[in-house]
């Protein structure tokens, strides 16, 4: 079995559920997931938030957090994971926020740079990443990583 197959038989083995908030991988980790069979007894809800509006309408991201961090941050990513958590009760929620590229941002953020966060058990967790590749290849490692990250809190908490 590989990670999402994993992750999805770990869900049903405990009867949870799962959600997702997506900027840079724009529904990739939901589509990801979905794949799997059986994953409609585990997946609830997945948002892509990739506007900073968004990220504040749907998941309740505080402006200030945003103005003082920006969305590619590690508080922008912890905070995604809060609102989509807030928002579905998922027991596991898992966020994505980065900067793919190809090019570096204007605030001078690298182009790779991935936020990745999960919310379990009432506690947040957040990685940074720094991917190489294209656009499409940076995205691609933040799914894999994502999936990897989620299944690894539900299955460290034992």
């Amino acid at each position: 079995m590989d990670a999402k197959e994993t992750l999805v038989f770990e869900l049903k083995k405990r009867k949870m559920h799962i959600s997702t908030a997506e900027s840079c991988t724009a529904g990739l980790v939901a589509a990801t997931i979905v794949d799997v069979s059986g994953a409609s007894e585990v997946f609830e809800e997945g948002y892509i938030t990739y506007s900073d509006r968004v990220k504040q309408k749907v998941l309740h991201v505080p402006r200030e957090v945003l103005k003082a961090h920006t969305a590619v941050s590690r508080q922008t990513a912890e905070w995604m994971a809060k609102g989509v958590h807030t928002v579905t009760e998922s027991e596991i929620t898992i966020s994505v926020t980065g900067y793919a590229g190809p090019f570096d941002a204007e605030d001078g953020t690298k182009a790779g740079t991935v936020y990745i966060g999960t919310w379990y058990q009432d506690e947040p967790a957040v990685k940074e990443f720094h991917f190489t590749g294209d656009r499409k290849d940076v995205r691609m490692q933040a799914v894999n990583e994502a999936i990897r990250f989620a299944l690894e809190r539900i299955t460290q908490s034992e």
